[in-house]
């Protein structure tokens, strides 16, 4: 039997913050800004411009 499509949130999605530590930055001690999924947890800002710029410094000496 088909059903109709629904709009909305499925059964299965939630709209709160994944378990864990999420209170805070998963290198320092301030405020997360959000979820890095490279990094594989919840980043600030500073920490995640610099886990970028690392990401990126790697992946450059990898090409050379």
């Amino acid at each position: 039997m088909q059903t109709k499509a629904t709009a909305g949130l499925k059964p299965c999605a939630t709209n709160g913050e994944p378990s864990g530590r999420t209170n805070g930055c998963g290198l320092c001690e301030a405020p997360a800004g959000g979820y890095d999924a490279a990094f594989g947890g919840a980043l600030c800002r500073e920490c995640a411009d610099a886990f970028g710029d690392l990401r990126n410094d790697v992946r450059e000496v990898r090409d050379e």
